[in-house]
């Protein structure tokens, strides 16, 4: 069965929920933002039912080389169905039950009408308790991936800006990032600069790529905008312009 992570009291109810339709014959929509876990709920709800892009199963249907009757099926995003009709008729002469997602707010009226229940999966920025969950999960994936020690948790880089996708991404770049050095690090850089670099104000269009990054790690280690200045070396009226120019980064 799909290992479905609820630590946080929203999740909890979800999970809840979702347990429920296990044992009842209806068909469930699961919207959200991408990375949010919507398929692995699916796929909690349905643990033996073949998943299906929603694409290639209307493909699949049109071309009548889908052989299906009295099952359960799961459909990652549904919102790309195009022939609403094709699908809503198969499904209800073929007996399918289905579980689908989407990324949409707003389906088709046809579409909605198909689902019975709809569970909507908050972003990790709201499931607070999720996200540490999510974090030991997959630094221990990560570890044993690399074949790499287990970092401790306040030296993992933690993204959740795509939600799961990103936050499995910053884990990974974390564990890389412990086996690489000044040398790695300039590589790095040179290569996105070279494959990047064009116009003739280069030097400045790649200046946030040292200033960002310094100014970010100034205000953990110093907080106050006074030591900042005093460690960078920089006059307090340069560094609140500079805080200024690159606000955009600072504050994300």
């Amino acid at each position: 069965m799909e290992n479905y992570i609820a630590i946080s009291k929203n999740s909890k109810e979800i999970l809840n929920s979702a347990h429920l339709l296990q044992s009842v014959e209806v068909n469930a929509l699961i919207s959200g933002e991408a990375g949010v876990g919507k398929k692995s709920l699916a796929k909690y709800i349905l643990p033996k039912a073949p998943l299906f892009k929603a694409k290639n199963l209307q493909q699949d249907i049109a071309d009548n080389i889908i052989n299906l009757q009295n099952c359960s099926i799961i459909i990652d995003k549904i919102e790309n169905i195009t022939n609403i009709d094709l699908l809503i008729n198969w499904v209800n002469e073929n007996g399918i039950r289905v579980v689908a997602t989407t990324m949409k707010d707003d389906l088709n009226t046809k579409l909605e009408e198909l689902f019975s229940i709809t569970i909507e999966l908050p972003p990790l920025k709201d499931r607070e308790e999720d996200v540490k969950a999510l974090t030991s999960k997959f630094s221990k994936e990560a570890s044993s991936t690399l074949d790499l020690d287990l970092i401790v948790p306040s030296r993992l880089m933690i993204n959740i800006s795509n939600n799961a996708h990103s936050l499995r991404k910053s884990i990974y770049f974390s564990y890389l990032f412990e086996t690489i050095g000044e040398d790695e690090i300039l590589m790095f850089m040179e290569n996105y600069m070279f494959s990047n670099m064009e116009g003739e104000n280069s030097y400045k269009d790649f200046l946030y790529l040292l200033e960002v990054p310094m100014l970010k790690a100034a205000t953990k280690k110093y907080k106050s905008q006074v030591q900042m200045a005093k460690h960078l070396g920089l006059n307090r009226i340069t560094l609140r312009k500079k805080l200024d120019t690159h606000k955009e980064f600072l504050d994300g």
